[in-house]
């Protein structure tokens, strides 16, 4: 049968696997160096490489046979495909040994603490499927569910998160809130019998590549409806659409037959599941996720690795030199280095004052920047809604109700102007927040750099006035790290510590760490767009106020009713100006303190290593001489194995990074 081998995905866990097992045997050698902290930040590494898996979001609107394609990947009918929309609860597939459902409630009041429900597999329908009314989406009592298989794919270290349709506010913002910024890959199925809907093109443009998800697969769903003299043509029409907004251009766009490729794998029909285009996706993805994903899942540990390794080679030294001191003249040097240490600490807070005082700059400008733009944007609404052509209308004479009628017609324009607002914020934050932002990152950072530099070239010198010791960083084989990063790794680096996005600092370096926010606030900038414009909660608000009922009372034509409908929605968005842009300006600083709370960390313990090397030495040394050798002939014994650990590591760092 036509399935994929899976050979990569081994690869890179087989990868995982070496690097977990060299961050372990780097522990003890941490602990026999008194570095406690370095140790304590290997173990949450370890678990960190351990637990690290591929998390694949699939998304798309209703009705795209997204269910199928998953199911066509997985080999088998995991997900029910459907025939009602569901609520906003998202399928997460994983590796099980047996089959379970859990149901993890919504995060509201009592539920905080609740632990998942275990359901029946065969039940979980009448959990997720909507019965009867549409707006039980904005009401779910759960978040997600937890679907345990035991499937090859899963088993391969791949987590399939599956989103209901985005047509729905609420959905796209739980997807945004929750998984944007931790997936390794999204997949955005559409049908080729609708190709490339101008609301699908809308959460491309304004939600997913904001949030900096660039690497898109397009999943061209339902090619086998089209007839066969169309599909060259619907081919051309789907890579002119879709192509652009992927950075892998038309190999990221697929046009498949999931039907076919899961019956296909069901009746073990290797022609049928070769010509779906399945296993094309199949192989796309998994060559995209182990190698180019895969290899920053193994460089950002392993780099945090090598720093650790690096601190422990520059300790080595000026221990072996302290323990091989009088203890006199030991105890007279760390009596001198208290006035040092002291002013370290009074350094470390000014630096700490120094990004205090960008996060002020910053907030301010960002709170102007945000405030000109919501308060801007009520203005745009009635240009936008005289050019809005409604599909729904108000008939008087129709059958249906003329209250139901004018709901469907006000819901229509609310969700169009809630698009467009989307849009109009993706734009800002392009062309003005972004900007803006890093030029206050980026002078910062010159900043610090020139300021952590000094810092830790005087920790380290005071370090060898009280070791007594003159072998330099070069001569112990300490490859050269800078002071950010440096001091970023002594907080707990890059990865564990949640600088940034991660996926980019721990590799390349801090100032691509600072890059790596904008996504992070681009996230919170878009939830904050689609808080509170949900037509759900739109509509029923103004019917409960007799707005919509006045309207049919006075017989008000379809674009009063618009420009009315268009009136209001302005005046909720001027109402929340002032909360949106102080949520704007929060979200930008969150990302600024966190960088603060790990420098101030960082350079905390760069003095707090001083005081525990020396804390340590002395109260060996007091042990007495036998002792005293003893420890000096075991830092040998560390000395080899850090460098048979270093061999290990530089192997598999080449390996990784090979193209």
């Amino acid at each position: 049968m036509v399935q994929s081998s899976y050979q990569q995905y081994e690869l890179f866990q087989k990868r995982q696997q070496t690097l977990a097992t060299l961050i372990r045997e780097l522990e003890p050698v941490l602990g026999s160096l008194e570095m406690s902290e370095f140790q304590k930040k290997l173990v949450a590494l370890e678990k960190l490489v351990q637990s690290d898996t591929f998390k694949v979001l699939v998304l798309g609107e209703f009705k795209r046979g997204k269910s199928t394609f998953i199911n066509a990947m997985l080999g088998d009918e995991i997900l029910p495909a459907y025939a009602r929309p569901c609520t906003a609860i998202i399928n997460e597939v994983k590796w099980g040994e047996s089959k379970r459902a859990l149901l993890y409630p919504a995060k509201t009041g009592a539920a905080l603490q609740q632990e998942p429900l275990e359901v029946p597999v065969e039940q979980l329908e009448d959990y997720v499927v909507i019965k009867d009314d549409v707006r039980e989406i904005a009401s779910s009592q759960y978040d997600k569910v937890e679907l345990f298989w035991p499937l090859p794919l899963c088993r391969s270290g791949v987590e399939i998160i599956d989103s209901p349709g985005l047509n729905e506010h609420d959905i796209r913002q739980k997807v945004t809130m929750d998984y944007l910024s931790s997936v390794d890959a999204v997949l955005f199925v559409l049908s080729c019998e609708a190709l490339a809907a101008r609301s699908e093109l809308d959460v491309i443009e304004n939600i997913l590549k904001p949030t900096g998800h660039e690497d898109i697969f397009f999943i061209c769903n339902r090619f086998n409806m089209i007839r066969s003299k169309e599909k060259e043509d619907i081919r051309k029409y789907g890579l002119s659409k879709l192509a652009c907004h992927t950075n892998k251009g038309e190999e990221h766009v697929f046009f498949i037959s999931a039907l076919d490729g899961l019956e296909g794998r069901i009746d073990r029909d290797d022609e049928r599941v070769s010509k779906s285009g399945i296993v094309e996706v199949e192989q796309a993805l998994e060559n995209f996720l182990s190698r180019e994903k895969g290899k920053v899942k193994i460089l950002r540990p392993a780099r945090e690795l090598q720093m650790t390794m690096s601190a422990a080679r520059r300790t080595m030294p000026k221990r072996e030199a302290m323990l091989k001191e009088d203890l006199n003249t030991l105890e007279e040097r760390v009596e001198a280095a208290k006035a040092p240490l002291r002013r370290l600490e009074i350094e470390r807070s000014q630096i700490i004052d120094s990004i205090n005082n960008t996060r002020r700059t910053t907030r301010a400008e960002v709170k102007a920047a945000a405030t000109s733009f919501y308060r801007d944007l009520p203005q745009l609404i009635p240009d936008w809604v005289a050019d809005y052509d409604a599909e729904n209308t108000v008939n008087f004479i129709s059958t249906e109700g003329t209250v139901a009628q004018a709901e469907k017609l006000a819901e229509e324009v609310s969700a169009y102007l809630s698009t467009k607002v989307e849009k109009e914020l993706a734009d800002w934050q392009k062309n003005t927040l972004q900007p803006l932002v890093m030029s206050n990152v980026d002078s910062l950072i010159q900043k610090l750099d020139e300021k952590t530099s000094a810092f830790v070239e005087k920790v380290d010198n005071l370090m060898l006035r009280v070791s007594g010791s003159s072998v330099s960083i070069d001569s112990v084989g300490v490859r050269q790290i800078g002071a950010i990063e440096r001091v970023l790794s002594a907080a707990g680096g890059f990865v564990i510590g949640g600088v940034g996005s991660a996926g980019i600092g721990a590799v390349f370096g801090y100032q691509e760490m600072a890059k790596s926010i904008l996504p992070q606030v681009g996230i919170a900038v878009i939830t904050i767009a689609l808080a509170g414009l949900n037509p759900l909660i739109l509509i029923p608000a103004l019917a409960s106020g007799g707005f919509i009922q006045g309207l049919i009372s006075t017989k008000s034509t379809n674009a009063k009713i618009k420009e009315q409908v268009g009136q209001r929605f302005a005046e909720s968005l001027s109402d929340s100006a002032d909360s949106r842009s102080d949520a704007v300006v929060k979200s930008v600083d969150e990302q600024l303190a966190n960088i603060q709370e790990k420098l101030n960390q960082g350079l905390g313990r760069e003095v707090q290593s001083v005081q525990e090397q020396i804390n340590s030495v002395l109260a060996e040394k007091k042990k007495g001489k036998a002792n005293v050798d003893q420890k000096i002939q075991e830092l040998s014994s560390l000395g080899r194995k850090l460098d048979a650990i270093r061999s290990e590591l530089d192997t598999l760092v080449v390996e990784v990074a090979m193209p």
